[in-house]
């Protein structure tokens, strides 16, 4: 059934009929919050965004769907919804963000990993683990004494944090197994040697003896029971969803096959992502190093940092109006970061790069960009952009 198309001063109209700034609104509600990720979308703006341009039905893109907030707003407004990532762990909690899962899994789930890290924690408190019965496999594991993993973390707490895995790994349903690695990793840090006061992960030579994770982990496994499970009361078809492992700039999708596309890109040199998610990406077997070479932006240190990033954005957005149907719109949220001490105007490059490949724009407008920490942005600035007919 064809649609009528959504005209330009209908989209103007919209944009401008209230402010866009957001600072007081939830942005945790239904799963936003299992995990944390660097530079996110915020949900409301995400919401309106797909109201204002996109009807229901219909399919929405995120190329750099990070963790996965389009997604989730996006099945929540009834349209079918795509999202890319190079980050193997936004690929995995986006996936968890828009799965839900039964209840009574759960359930099983947390309290028989409960009970389990309890006994465990019991039995070595009191050096009675090889007379017990618990399962000591994960003392076999290579990352006891791997430099790597003994550098992040001290001798008690890796091993309970491979004890964790060990008994994640025997969960039978993968949707549960999966929303649990999410909850693993998101307690990984808390519990390393990195230092406390920076958003980067920095070694801390002096760090305190930590804590055990086990209590910590079941807390936050809970939270994301808790968080997943609100999605069941949602009127929604959430087998309406991809979440694709890939590059933006070689997308696997056809010529005019998506109806929107919905984005928040990522700030040169401002948000390395792959040095955040260091310790979440090598625990769950991913090279930092290597997905860094491979981002957008990626590799902030080198003096080529912007045209790199220049020449992957272009790509980004050349793929897009590939892939958008005519008529359609793209929307992108930018800011203008800091790198090396120089402020780059994204919005301007933003704009530039999608003419040249033959978008027009439709309206810009700006928020005020509260609490992005990492970077010295005030404001952000939201871009509308068109494919002709």
């Amino acid at each position: 059934m064809k649609t009528k198309p959504i005209q330009p001063a209908v989209v103007k109209e919209k944009i401008t009929s209230s402010g866009w700034d957001y600072h007081e609104s939830d942005t945790r509600m239904y799963s936003h919050g299992i995990h944390r990720y660097s530079g996110k979308f915020i949900p409301q703006i995400a919401k309106r965004v797909l109201e204002i341009i996109s009807m229901e039905g219909e399919l929405i893109l995120d190329p750099y769907c990070g963790s996965g907030t389009t997604l989730l707003e996006g099945l929540i407004a009834k349209r079918r919804v795509v999202g890319i990532d190079l980050n193997p762990i936004a690929v995995l909690i986006s996936k968890s963000k828009i799965s839900p899962i039964d209840q009574d899994l759960l359930d099983n789930a947390l309290l028989a990993l409960s009970t389990s890290i309890q006994r465990y924690e019991l039995m070595t408190n009191f050096q009675q683990m090889e007379n017990s019965d618990i399962d000591a496999g994960f003392l076999t594991d290579n990352r006891l004494q791997e430099p790597m993993f003994t550098k992040w973390f001290q001798p008690q707490v890796l091993q309970d944090l491979l004890y964790i895995e060990q008994e994640i790994g025997k969960i039978s349903d993968e949707g549960v197994k999966q929303l649990a690695l999410v909850s693993l990793s998101e307690i990984l840090r808390r519990h390393s040697n990195a230092h406390s006061g920076y958003p980067n992960v920095m070694f801390d030579k002096n760090a305190p003896k930590k804590n055990r994770p086990g209590r910590n982990f079941i807390t936050q496994f809970s939270k994301s029971i808790n968080g997943v499970s609100t999605l069941r009361d949602i009127d929604v078809d959430w087998s309406m969803s991809d979440v694709i492992h890939g590059d933006a700039t070689m997308m696997p999708l056809d010529d005019c096959c998506v109806d929107a596309i919905v984005t928040h890109p990522p700030y040169i040199g401002s948000v390395p992502y792959a040095e955040y998610g260091l310790l979440s990406l090598t625990w769950l077997g991913h090279d930092y190093k290597k997905l860094d070479s491979e981002l957008t932006g990626g590799k902030r240190q080198r003096k080529d940092v912007v045209d790199r990033f220049r020449k992957g954005y272009g790509n980004m957005i050349s793929e897009c109006f590939r892939v958008l149907k005519l008529g359609r719109y793209m929307f992108l949220m930018v800011g203008n970061p800091t790198v090396k001490g120089e402020v780059i105007d994204l919005t301007e490059m933003t704009i530039e790069l999608a003419e040249e490949v033959g978008f027009s724009v439709i309206k810009t407008t700006e928020r005020s960009g509260k609490n992005r920490r990492a970077n010295k942005m005030n404001k952000e600035t939201l871009i509308f952009l068109r494919k002709p007919k």
